[in-house]
């Protein structure tokens, strides 16, 4: 995969997989309190106040720890390994 692929892919899956998760757990902890409230609520409400003030935050407070480090934010070039004992694969 290339760089833009796996940033623009895959990074998006994780992070939106990671709030309904979160959103899950919400409900159903939520579903074990029926004295609070007589409505479990909308999943896709729950799941984008997840993203965004809940993920999204911990996100940028990250982000900022690692720039802070001195961490480089450009992937680097593709390496060229050279094999002890190649082989040709028919």
């Amino acid at each position: 995969m290339s760089y833009l692929t796996q940033m623009a892919g895959l990074a998006y899956h994780n992070f939106a997989s990671a709030g309904g998760r979160h959103c899950v757990g919400y409900r159903g902890d939520r579903g074990h309190c029926p004295e609070e409230t007589d409505k479990l609520g909308n999943f896709w409400v729950e799941r984008r106040a997840a993203l965004l003030w809940v993920l999204l935050p911990i996100c940028v407070a990250g982000s900022l720890v690692f720039v802070s480090q001195g961490c480089r934010p450009e992937p680097e070039t593709y390496t060229t390994v050279q094999l002890l004992s190649p082989r040709t694969v028919r």
